[in-house]
């Protein structure tokens, strides 16, 4: 709701009296004040009546009154959660202060005493009326940023692949993946696209941080890697190794990085034909290596994150994916996500939860790691962004 709507004259008062005497007077007290949107209640069921079919930006309430009185009027309104949007002045002879106290502690923002001093009247009406102007404001600014996040919560889910191609002959690559936020957008990112040999590029990373710088970052890190995978190549023409990729993204996300900002990645680079897999781990979560006999962690040095040094020296690394064989990516929201005894969920459990997927398909992968992370979590709230990629060769 807008200032303007709260201005005298616009302002809407509901006066609920059962004496029509004390009705009145407040009324031209009120209308002397260039209050003129003003309507009555002659007891607290009629007043309820009026506050369902119509808004009102306040309430003068009297305590004591037939059928429905003043403290059943507050209560039907707390229950109905309307307080925080419609706020109640008291209105109570001077013996009944006691009263007043009950209705403050129900709810009530004020009170007035009869008979009605005209300069406590505007004073208590018009602070009141100007808290509720900034309280509207308060809730329209939140109205603006929920939408504005939600908008960027989707921009940013349309930023990472959610259509998972089907193998092929020329490419045996089962592949899914998913990503859950902590908050509305979060740092978290993956990403997997074919290169013009028919390789496949693939990473799982973690930005510093969460909500919208980490967002922001993340979004430079993926279009960076992208850019770089397709257009560097080696001095004799051929495609860039992982170590060439990453080198020269780190170099880049170091450039301008007034906030310090960083992000560890695994980085890569699958060859459908052999199998083999030429990786970088920059600062990141080992991957697990899931085959036939069990699970392991691909337990390769980890270099420097992204972003932290433009210097840093990366090594590519191998790791075959034999046919049937799966890799498994993840962040660390999945080993660091909390029970509700404060017990984090830790790579046993995720090894655990891998265990017995051998044979299962990538989906059945990912959604085996989020169900027993959910579990372990049992309703605690999600503390870090939660990502998992999984790949399989196959047979």
């Amino acid at each position: 709701m807008s200032s303007d709507v709260l201005e005298q004259g616009a302002a809407r008062l509901l006066v609920v009296d059962d004496n029509e005497d004390n009705r009145y007077t407040l009324i031209i007290c009120l209308q002397i004040e260039g209050y003129d949107n003003i309507a009555t209640a002659e007891d607290g069921e009629a007043a309820l009546a009026l506050l369902q079919a119509q808004e009102f930006d306040l309430v003068l309430l009297d305590v004591m009154m037939p059928k429905v009185d003043g403290y059943e009027v507050l209560k039907s309104l707390k229950a109905e959660g309307r307080l925080h949007n419609v706020p109640v002045i008291m209105i109570s002879a001077l013996n009944e202060i006691d009263s007043v106290v009950r209705c403050i502690e129900l709810g009530a923002v004020d009170y007035l005493s009869k008979p009605f001093d005209p300069v406590l009247l505007k004073a208590r009406v018009g602070a009141s009326l100007e808290k509720k102007r900034l309280r509207d404001e308060v809730r329209a600014h939140l109205r603006r940023m929920e939408e504005e996040l939600e908008s960027a919560r989707q921009l940013q889910m349309s930023m990472v692949p959610t259509v998972f191609p089907q193998p092929t002959a020329q490419r045996p690559i089962e592949i899914f993946a998913m990503m859950e936020p902590a908050r509305e957008v979060g740092g978290d990112l993956y990403d997997f696209f074919e290169m013009d040999d028919g390789t496949l590029c693939f990473f799982v990373g973690d930005v510093s941080g969460k909500g919208a710088a980490a967002a922001l970052f993340m979004a430079r890190t993926k279009n960076v890697i992208r850019l770089l995978a397709r257009l560097l190549h080696g001095a004799d023409g051929s495609a860039p190794t992982p170590a060439e990729i990453v080198t020269a993204a780190n170099r880049e996300l170091c450039q301008d990085n007034t906030g310090m900002m960083f992000v560890t990645l695994f980085f890569g680079i699958l060859d459908p034909r052999t199998g083999d897999i030429g990786f970088v781990n920059a600062g990141h979560c080992p991957p697990y290596h899931i085959s036939g006999n069990g699970v392991s962690p691909v337990r390769a040095q980890r270099a420097h994150a992204l972003g932290v040094r433009g210097n840093s020296a990366y090594e590519t690394r191998h790791l075959i994916l034999a046919p049937g064989d799966a890799i498994y990516l993840y962040t660390d929201g999945i080993t660091e996500a909390f029970n509700k005894s404060d017990e984090a969920f830790l790579e046993e459990r995720l090894e655990a939860a891998l265990h017995g997927t051998a044979s299962a398909g990538v989906e059945a992968i990912i959604m085996s790691v989020s169900d027993a992370v959910k579990a372990f979590a049992n309703g605690a709230p999600q503390s870090d962004d939660i990502t998992g990629l999984a790949l399989r060769r196959v047979p």
